[in-house]
C-alpha cells in the first residue's frame, strides 16, 4: 500500500464482474447515501439482481426519489419494491428515527454504510456540536450499526444463514499517522477547532480509520454466522466527493485527481457489491480493496 501503488491499482487493477447466477431474490436491502456516486450504482445493481426490496437512505427525499426513478428507467422489468427512506446523519434524530423503523422490518438481509462527507471547511453538527465529517462518517455510523444489529441478527436466525453489513472504506484510512491517538481523550481532540486542517484529506482519512476500529470491535463481538461484517475500499472516483473544495487549491486538486485517475461509479459500486453480497465469512472483520482482503 502506498500512492505508488494506489496509482498502480486505479489505472490498471479493474474490478470483477458480478456472477451471472447471483441473485438476490425474496431479499431486502439497505443502502446509505444512495442518490449518487458508489451508493447509486450498488442500489441499481442489487435491482438487477432482483432484490425484493431496496431501500435508498438519503439525507434528501427528492433526490431519492429521482434516484429510484433513473434506477428503475435502467431496469423497466424489475420488480423490486424500491423504497427511499430519509436519513440525515448529521443529524442524531435522524438516525435514531430511522434506526427505530428499521428494527420494524420483518427482515433484513444486507446493509451497506456509503454515506461520508469530505470537509475543507469547519463546520459543526448542529444537534451534536461534533465537528461534522466526525459526526456523519463515524460516529452516526457507529450509532446506526446498532439500530441494525439487531434485525440483522434475528434475520440470520430465521434464515439459518449470516447476514451482511458492509461499509464503503478507503485507503487513505492506511495512510494516515493518526496523531489523535496520542491525546487523552481522542474525541475531544478531533472537535478542537484548532487541530482541523490544513491536511483535510487526514481529517477524512482519520473518520475512515475510525470506522475500521469500530467494524473489528464490532466483528469480534458478533460472529460471522450471524452477520457478516467488512469494509470495502472502491477506490477514487469522480462522485463529488470533494467538491465543497471547488475554491480551494487542495479541493481543485483532488477533484482533479478523481477526474484523471478515478475508477467509474459503476466499477466502485461493483466492488461494493462484491463485498456486501458475494465474499463470504472468511471476510469477517476484514478490510477488501481490489475484492481481496489486505490486511
Amino acid at each position: 500500500m502506498g500512492l505508488p501503488s494506489f496509482v498502480f491499482r486505479q489505472l490498471f487493477v479493474h474490478p470483477p464482474q458480478l456472477s451471472t447466477t447471483l441473485s438476490l431474490k425474496d431479499q431486502t436491502v439497505l443502502i446509505t447515501g444512495s442518490n449518487t456516486g458508489i451508493g447509486l450504482e450498488a442500489a441499481r445493481q442489487c435491482v438487477r439482481l432482483d432484490a425484493a426490496i431496496l431501500i435508498l437512505a438519503v439525507r434528501s427525499i427528492s433526490k431519492g426519489e429521482a434516484a429510484k426513478a433513473d434506477i428503475l428507467k435502467t431496469n423497466p422489468t424489475s420488480v423490486t419494491q424500491v423504497e427511499v427512506w430519509n436519513l440525515d446523519q448529521e443529524s442524531i434524530k435522524s438516525v435514531i428515527a430511522f434506526g427505530e423503523r428499521v428494527q420494524g422490518l420483518p427482515r433484513l438481509d444486507v446493509a451497506v454504510l456509503n454515506t461520508a462527507i469530505f470537509k475543507f471547511d469547519w463546520s459543526v453538527a448542529p444537534e451534536t456540536n461534533y465537528e461534522s465529517s466526525l459526526q456523519v462518517n463515524h460516529l452516526s455510523t457507529a450509532l446506526l450499526t446498532l439500530y441494525l444489529m439487531p434485525v440483522l441478527r434475528k434475520t440470520a436466525k430465521d434464515l439459518n444463514e449470516p447476514t451482511r453489513l458492509t461499509t464503503t472504506s478507503s485507503e487513505v484510512a492506511l495512510w494516515t499517522p493518526f496523531k489523535e491517538q496520542n491525546a487523552e481523550k481522542i474525541l475531544d481532540h478531533l472537535n478542537n477547532q484548532q487541530y482541523f486542517g490544513p491536511d483535510h484529506l487526514d481529517r477524512y482519512s482519520v473518520t475512515k480509520r475510525l470506522n475500521m476500529f469500530w467494524t473489528r470491535e464490532l466483528a469480534s463481538r458478533v460472529p460471522g454466522d450471524e452477520v457478516v461484517m467488512n469494509l470495502v475500499n472502491p477506490g477514487t472516483m469522480d462522485t463529488g466527493l470533494h467538491r465543497d473544495g471547488h475554491q480551494t487549491f487542495n479541493g481543485k486538486f483532488l477533484q482533479r485527481f478523481d477526474r484523471l485517475l478515478g475508477r467509474t461509479p459503476e466499477e466502485g459500486g461493483r466492488l461494493v457489491m462484491d463485498g456486501a453480497v458475494v465474499k463470504g465469512k472468511d471476510t469477517h472483520g476484514k478490510y477488501l480493496s481490489e475484492a481481496n482482503v489486505v490486511e
